[in-house]
């Protein structure tokens, strides 16, 4: 997926899950909606037609929204399931009961997740340093 890709919701007037999860640790976290478009560098117009369903989300706004809430893809993925906590060793441990293909597969998502971010947190330092 690349940054111009965009993250879908239901559309129309209701707001999507993935919008609702980002709002509930907005409101968890004390921040405006204001506070958290400032931090995910983007409009409050913009961030206010996402929280409400009226606009999608580009897949660059998903990963931004997400840093400012200091959530990551698992926290995400784990409120969509509706799994209230979950520790990494929770992950880890389902983890073993998946078929070794699947753990495989699994393992190489997250490097590849890991070597992403390590990508874009080095192509942002640099390009904040003048």
């Amino acid at each position: 997926m690349g940054h111009n890709e965009v993250v879908h919701s239901s559309g129309g007037n209701i707001a999507d899950p993935i919008s609702n999860i980002i709002k509930k640790r907005r409101l968890q976290l004390g921040l405006t909606q204001s506070k958290l478009a400032k931090q995910a560098g983007m409009s409050d117009k913009t961030y206010q037609r996402i929280e409400q369903g009226c606009s999608d989300m580009r897949l660059s706004q998903y990963r931004a929204l997400i840093n400012a809430c200091q959530m990551t893809d698992l926290d995400v993925s784990l409120d969509l399931l509706g799994v209230e906590s979950a520790t990494a060793e929770d992950v880890a441990s389902a983890s073993r009961l998946l078929l070794p293909i699947t753990r495989l597969r699994l393992v190489q998502s997250i490097i590849e997740e890991w070597q992403r971010k390590t990508f874009d947190d080095n192509k942002t330092k640099k390009g904040n340093v003048r």
